[in-house]
C-alpha cells in the first residue's frame, strides 16, 4: 500500500477507486449541507396565551403558549410570546411583529401566528377575545373583540413570504348568548388568505377540549410532533392522528392551506443529497 498526506491506497484499484468516490461524496455532503444553511428561510413567530379571564377562565392558554414558544425557539424562530393581552396590546404587538416580516420582505421567510385561548364566532365571523372584555351592553362587547381579518389585513401576502396561523381557540362560547343571539360554539370555516395555512384545533362549528394536565390535547399533540423533519401538512396530519385517537373522535382539528412551497418547522439537512451507492 501507498500513503499519501494520511490516506491508505491500496494497489487494488477498486478498492481505490471506492476511497476516491467516498472522499467526493464527503465533500459533495459539506457542499450540500452549505446550500441547505444558506437558503434556510427566515422564520419568525408571535405567540398569544390567554388564560385569566374575568369570565371562564381557562386551565392551560399560558403553558401552551410557553411550550410552543420554547420549542419555536429551539427550532430557531425569532420568537414574540403575548400572555393575557388586552385588545390595545394585542393589536400593537400584532402590528410591530408583521412590520418586522416586511423589514426582511427580501429573504424568503415564514410568519407563524399562534394563539391559544377564548374565541368565538358571530354571524359566521371570528373572533378572538383578548383580556377585560367589556360586557356593559353589546356595542362595547363588539369592540372588545379582536376581529380575525384583522390578522389577516396584517399578514404580508408577497411572494417569497408564507404565512401559518395555529388557532388553539374553538373552545365553548363563555359569554352564552346574552349579548349576541347569533353567537354559536367552535368557530367558523375561514379561507386561508394567498400563501398561507390556518390550522384550527378542530373542525368548523366544534369545540376542543382544554385538557387536562399541562397542555391543551391540540397543543399537546403539537409540541410532540413539531420538531420532526417532515412538512407542515404532514404535521399537522400527525397532529389530527393522535387528537383524533385521543378524544375517541371527539375532536378532529382540520386546515385551509394556500401555501406555495415546502414548509418545514424543522427542515431536514442535506435533503437533497442522492443515495449513496452501495458497491
Amino acid at each position: 500500500m501507498k500513503i499519501y498526506d494520511g490516506l491508505v491506497f491500496h494497489q487494488n484499484k477498486n478498492n481505490m477507486f471506492r476511497t476516491i468516490y467516498l472522499l467526493l461524496l464527503i465533500q459533495c455532503f459539506g457542499s450540500f449541507h452549505a446550500t441547505a444553511a444558506e437558503n434556510d428561510m427566515l422564520r419568525y413567530a408571535f405567540v398569544v396565551g390567554n388564560q385569566n379571564y374575568q369570565q371562564a377562565p381557562l386551565k392551560h392558554s399560558i403553558n401552551d403558549a410557553i411550550a410552543i414558544s420554547d420549542e419555536l425557539i429551539e427550532l430557531g424562530f425569532q420568537v414574540t410570546t403575548v400572555t393575557d393581552t388586552d385588545l390595545a396590546t394585542l393589536r400593537k404587538q400584532m402590528k410591530s411583529f408583521y412590520s418586522q416580516i416586511t423589514a426582511s420582505a427580501e429573504s424568503d421567510t415564514l410568519a407563524l401566528f399562534y394563539y391559544a385561548g377564548h374565541a368565538i364566532q358571530i354571524n359566521q365571523t371570528n373572533y378572538l377575545v383578548p383580556l377585560n372584555v367589556d360586557v356593559k351592553d353589546q356595542q362595547s362587547f363588539f369592540s372588545s373583540l379582536f376581529d380575525i381579518s384583522e390578522l389577516f389585513s396584517e399578514m404580508r401576502t408577497k411572494q417569497n413570504i408564507q404565512n401559518i396561523v395555529i388557532l388553539d381557540a374553538c373552545r365553548n362560547n363563555p359569554f352564552g348568548n346574552n349579548l349576541v343571539e347569533a353567537t354559536s360554539n367552535g368557530l367558523a370555516p375561514v379561507k386561508a388568505p394567498p400563501q398561507t395555512m390556518i390550522a384550527f384545533a378542530t373542525e368548523p362549528g366544534g369545540v376542543a377540549s382544554d385538557g387536562g394536565k399541562k397542555n391543551g390535547v391540540y397543543t399537546k399533540h403539537l409540541v410532540r410532533n413539531i420538531s420532526e423533519n417532515i412538512t407542515v401538512e404532514e404535521l399537522f396530519k400527525k397532529v389530527r392522528a393522535g387528537v383524533s385517537r385521543e378524544t375517541r373522535n371527539k375532536q378532529i382539528p382540520w386546515e385551509h392551506s394556500s401555501l406555495l412551497k415546502e414548509i418545514y418547522f424543522n427542515p431536514p439537512k442535506n435533503k437533497d443529497i442522492p443515495d449513496i451507492v452501495v458497491f
